[in-house]
């Protein structure tokens, strides 16, 4: 297995700061993305007849046996969104004939190098991955499927743990052979072609924007149809994520489309109710990205920027005249980093209005709801950064965000007294103003729409050495879900929240056995579950911050 250096995982972490981290020592080690069957999958009427066979309404599949389950890879939910299909809903696959190999993922979406994997061009990549106890089960299991992180820029379903560490991170296997459930991870479309807007995609009926969101809609109409095939019910669906896998599970939730194809819902680490971006926030990107495609004076502008590579739809926005990237802290501190915004958007169709109206309105999904984040959020995106040393640096570094207006209230909610350095204070402020407390809006206003809601904290360090600083950062929880480390963490850490996530999955509620209740949580009344190495329910977490937060984020709606 290709590894790198620590030194160019810091660099890569630096670069980057958006993945989720893990530690992983599964004896049977996925190879990356890149060394897998580029086309998804062939067919082959000769398949060797040692995996697990199954029939679904495309076509016969092959697996593999993996330890006490059988997994099947690359499974096309879709077809190629490529040529006149860029941009397009996704279209329900074609079926095959023979006997289809199932034993190596589908490519990552195309997308520019992170931490979480290499570069890729590839817009064939709507393929999916099911993980099943094996022997098959006989009656019909809960089933759980998972939208990984990355921004809805970057990531796949094939993603190793990063910083070399090797190993799947999003590997089912744990789940369905200890706990009982079918586990389906999947890809979407991402960055500028998961997330595209420009106002002539309405003429011609398409999509304005969202086009990943419907990726993992269609990919739940397939659960829908299929999963039975594997052991799964169509009627115990489960959406979980992670990052902006946990803010598409809420926009899901808000998203009237998609009502019925699941009936839980997890998120970890991202909710949806602060600001989402609207079409006419994005017009102005639109016209910019089209004339830095060629294609502004276009007779046919579509045609002209579907004709576009996809390695060139995914160049960087233009950093001209932007401010020097070691402006005390970091990247998120700068003044404003050139982007082109491509990400979720409310489109007046598949998300009608902004989802803190929906949510507050009781249109979103009724169902069960798992929210929470982890202790030290913020720490992952300030690797690498130039920190902040004084309370001016602090102060200024939150104005070049905020703004001068709300950045003297933010830094009196953080008093320097209550953190080691400045810069630690900005962590926290990192974490909480992006994840914590905005989650914790979600979750208020689902219980307060009458949503069975409960939240937790994880508060377990990242397990790889040299990277203990970190503290329980942004998606250090992953391992632990998946069941992707070895060690003492694994029994005392990892099984207690595969036991609760799994429970909630088969019914609805996160309690059973012996296990410490977890309190619902309400509105003015949050207590929540802490993961560490011993569990504890917490009350009031970081109550003032988030108070204060949220009355920052209910002004960008009266502004």
């Amino acid at each position: 297995m290709r590894r790198m250096s620590p030194t160019n995982a810091i660099a890569r972490l630096a670069l980057i700061g958006l993945c989720a981290l893990g530690a992983c020592g599964d004896d049977e080690v996925t190879p990356p993305a890149d060394q897998v069957d580029a086309g998804g999958g062939g067919t082959s009427p000769d398949a060797a007849a040692s995996g697990p066979m199954v029939t679904i309404d495309d076509g016969q599949l092959q697996g593999e046996i993996d330890g006490s389950s059988s997994r099947f890879l690359g499974i096309p939910f879709a077809q190629p969104p490529v040529g006149a299909l860029r941009w397009k809903a996704p279209v329900p696959n074609d079926p095959w004939d023979g006997v289809r190999d199932a034993t190596a993922f589908g490519p990552r979406c195309a997308q520019l190098e992170s931490l979480q994997g290499d570069a890729s061009e590839d817009e064939d990549c709507l393929y999916l991955n099911v993980w099943t106890p094996y022997p098959a089960p006989t009656g019909q299991l809960p089933v759980m499927v998972w939208f990984h992180g990355g921004g809805n820029q970057a990531g796949g379903t094939a993603d190793l743990v990063p910083l070399g560490v090797g190993g799947l991170f999003y590997d089912g296997r744990a789940l369905a052979e200890r706990y009982g459930v079918v586990v389906v991870t999947t890809s979407y479309r991402l960055g500028p072609l998961g997330f595209f807007y420009h106002p002539a995609l309405a003429d011609e009926g398409s999509p304005l924007g969202n086009q990943g969101l419907l990726d993992q809609r269609r990919a739940l109409e397939w659960v829908r149809d299929n999963i039975a095939a594997f052991g799964g019910d169509p009627a115990n669906v489960t959406i979980f994520g992670e990052s902006a896998g946990s803010q598409d599970v809420c926009l899901q939730m808000a998203a009237p489309g998609s009502a019925g194809l699941f009936h839980r819902g997890i998120s970890e680490s991202g909710g949806c109710t602060t600001r989402v971006s609207t079409t006419a926030d994005a017009e102005a990107g639109a016209a910019a990205f089209t004339e830095a495609m060629g294609c502004a004076e276009a007779d046919d502008t579509l045609a002209c920027l579907r004709d576009v590579p996809p390695g060139q739809l995914l160049m960087p926005a233009p950093i001209e005249g932007a401010p020097p990237d070691t402006l005390p802290g970091g990247d998120g501190y700068q003044g404003g980093t050139p982007s082109w915004g491509f990400g979720p958007l409310v489109d007046g169709e598949v998300i009608p209005d902004q989802p803190r109206a929906l949510f507050d309105a009781g249109q979103a999904a009724d169902v069960p709801y798992i929210l929470g984040t982890n202790t030290d959020e913020g720490t992952l995106f300030h690797i690498g950064a130039t920190p902040v040393t004084s309370a001016e640096e602090l102060l200024a570094a939150l104005e070049r965000r905020f703004g001068a207006a709300a950045a003297s209230t933010i830094a009196a909610a953080y008093p320097l007294a209550d953190f080691e350095s400045p810069d630690a204070a900005l962590q926290r402020i990192t974490g909480d103003a992006g994840l914590v407390c905005p989650t914790h809006d979600t979750a208020r206003r689902a219980a307060a729409a009458g949503r069975d809601v409960w939240m937790y904290n994880f508060d377990y360090p990242l397990p790889i050495p040299g990277l203990e600083f970190l503290g329980a950062t942004h998606g250090a929880e992953i391992a632990f879900v998946f069941g992707s480390v070895e060690g003492a963490e694994q029994d005392v850490v990892g099984d207690p929240i595969r036991q609760y996530w799994s429970r909630f999955a088969a019914a609805g509620d996160p309690n059973g056995g012996k296990s410490l209740a977890w309190p619902a949580f309400a509105p003015e009344a949050d207590a929540r579950m802490n993961f560490s190495t011993e569990l504890q329910v917490v009350p009031d977490f970081r109550a003032a911050p988030c108070a204060m937060w949220r009355s920052l984020y209910d002004a960008q709606f009266t502004e």
